[in-house]
């Protein structure tokens, strides 16, 4: 069921705070992954916990499972959240580069939608958060190029390490 906003004047109290965000690509996705499990409550009674991926301010804590679980980034995307639980408006955001709203208090021409299917799974929404452009490219689309690269780098060298190793394998000669 959706609920339709036209033109609605009421007193709203956003609900966001400040926060500071290591400038480092797996701290804003963290920062990222923490906005999204705020609009929709997710926790660690979720299937996956997820207080880890969310700890922005210790990013250089994850292990490097959990460096790969921040893929589940990918999966709660912008594109699956645009318009549902996360709205492009500038005005509604301040001073800030994104603020939060409690789904009672949102205004304006907006249609929020009371749950979203992610990953097989109906969740409702509790909150929304408002954006501007530069947050979204600053804490999603950035890091998430960043961390693929990363990643990718990663998966080379571990390639070239085993190819090295294997070939230091066949020379070597047996000794009798």
């Amino acid at each position: 069921m959706a609920f339709a906003f036209e033109n609605v004047r009421l007193h709203v109290k956003a609900t966001g705070v400040s926060v500071s965000v290591p400038d480092y690509p797996k701290a804003k996705l963290m920062y990222y992954l923490s906005c999204v499990c705020n609009a929709l409550q997710l926790d660690s009674s979720d299937t996956m916990s997820i207080s880890a991926l969310k700890d922005y301010q210790n990013y250089y804590r994850l292990t490097e499972e959990e460096k790969k679980l921040l893929v589940f980034c990918v999966m709660l995307s912008p594109d699956v959240l645009l318009n549902k639980v996360f709205f492009q408006n500038d005005r509604m955001c301040g001073d800030s580069s994104n603020e939060f709203y409690d789904i009672g208090t949102v205004v304006s021409q907006l249609v929020v939608s009371n749950s979203i299917v992610i990953g097989g799974q109906r969740k409702n929404i509790h909150k929304i958060m408002t954006f501007k452009m530069s947050w979204l490219r600053n804490h999603y689309l950035e890091p998430i190029q960043a961390l693929a690269r990363e990643l990718d780098e990663a998966e080379e060298s571990r390639r070239r390490r085993a190819i090295a190793a294997a070939r230091r394998s066949n020379n070597e000669c047996a000794m009798m």
